[in-house]
């Protein structure tokens, strides 16, 4: 893990480091993806936070190099803990080809951390990682439609803008 793991070690926890550079050093590059992925495990919180973000921007045009991880991934996004890592996840797991089981799992977790999570971050990205689930399978819209509501109404500014501006792009 050499080069990346230097790219994405150094500074604060509150700073993204030099996430650009791992993201432009792992478009499209297997071997690069795959360090990312090893590396959400890491023990500084820190590489764990940053692998996520530039996993998720590395891999928006290049979802194929993810497919190998994501049973992975799935495993990875129950044991997560650490918020940074959990709203990155949501947005890579979403954008991959689920089968059924898959998704009902990840509504599941998602109406979880609605629900329960201490982060107003966590919640917005169960907003709308449950949106883009209900998109690949219709018997979410229901579910969906009551997040969004109880969003709307709800005093977490994040939260119920996510829901305002998922309201008007709603393709049910």
């Amino acid at each position: 893990m050499g080069k990346m793991l230097d790219l994405l070690k150094d500074g604060d926890h509150r700073t993204i480091g030099r996430v650009a550079d791992a993201v432009r050093l792992a478009i499209g590059k297997v071997a690069h993806v795959n360090e990312l992925v090893d590396m959400l495990s890491d023990a500084n919180p820190a590489v764990r936070m940053r692998a996520a973000d530039a996993l998720e921007k590395a891999t928006v045009q290049h979802l194929e190099l993810l497919e190998p991880h994501k049973d992975h991934l799935l495993e990875l996004i129950e044991a997560a803990s650490q918020n940074e890592v959990r709203w990155h996840l949501a947005q890579i797991l979403t954008r991959l080809d689920l089968q059924a089981e898959e998704i009902r799992d990840l509504s599941d977790l998602f109406r979880r951390w609605f629900d329960r999570a201490g982060s107003r971050i966590v919640r917005t990205s169960a907003l709308q990682g449950m949106f883009d689930l209900a998109h690949k399978d219709s018997a979410l819209i229901e579910e969906t439609l009551n997040m969004l509501g109880e969003a709307l109404d709800s005093p977490m500014v994040a939260l119920s803008a996510r829901a305002r501006s998922s309201k008007g792009r709603w393709r049910a």
